[in-house]
């Protein structure tokens, strides 16, 4: 297993090169995740690789916010989150909107809503190149055929391991070593806080939080009381 920076200037290169054939190990700020192809066969390897239980589906990351709110049905949004600039701020964590109609299941869509993960910085500039290495990818079905081009994002452990998501950088080497990962993408800055991030639902009447995680408390803050369901 190769590993390599971030901030190495190879690096965008060397990712676009593996996701294209098989998953990647990234270390994000709280924990450590694996991306893949945003593809029926990228969510195919995610499942070999995390031995996937039932009943689970994949988010992504978001490089181009354009990109994620144009896959969302605007007419489910809250007024004051309806452009990308309302996203901005509020950066490490997931947003789940409604992308298709609430009877559509796929590997990334439940109940019709999918999640992707806002960052900054090395990783925002990643997930944007990646996006556009796939901007012309066939029609696939996880995404009903309207296809959206962000690469897959999970968290790094065996799917329901009672330890939960993988924090320790140790873990996460011996992790894709004996899982047959090739390329992990390390990070040297790390968040206080770790564990997945939270996850918060944006409905037209309110915003949820599906679940807890670093920094939530700081994205309450920034959500208008109204729209507040918790």
């Amino acid at each position: 297993m190769k590993t390599v920076s971030i901030n190495d200037k190879s690096t965008i290169g060397l990712v676009i090169d593996e996701i294209h054939r098989s998953p990647i190990l990234l270390q994000l700020p709280s924990v450590f995740g694996l991306l893949a192809a945003p593809t029926s066969e990228g969510a195919r390897q995610l499942d070999a690789l995390k031995s996937r239980v039932p009943g689970k589906n994949y988010g992504t990351v978001i490089g181009s916010l354009n990109r994620f709110l144009t896959q969302a049905k605007t007419e489910c949004l809250p007024g004051c989150f309806a452009n990308a600039k309302d996203y901005a701020a509020l950066t490490g964590a997931f947003f789940r909107l409604q992308f298709r109609e609430e009877n559509f299941q796929s590997k990334t869509i439940r109940d019709g809503t999918h999640q992707g993960l806002l960052l900054t910085g090395a990783y925002r500039r990643l997930f944007s190149a990646i996006e556009d290495s796939f901007a012309a990818c066939s029609p696939d079905e996880i995404w009903n055929y309207s296809n959206y081009c962000a690469p897959l994002c999970t968290s790094c452990n065996i799917s329901g391991d009672p330890e939960g998501s993988i924090v320790q950088f140790e873990k996460a080497l011996e992790f894709g070593r004996t899982r047959g990962i090739n390329l992990f993408i390390t990070a040297e800055k790390t968040a206080t806080e770790k564990g997945s991030y939270p996850i918060l639902g944006f409905e037209k009447e309110r915003i949820r939080i599906h679940r807890e995680g670093p920094g939530l408390d700081i994205f309450k803050e920034k959500i208008p009381a109204p729209l507040r369901s918790w």
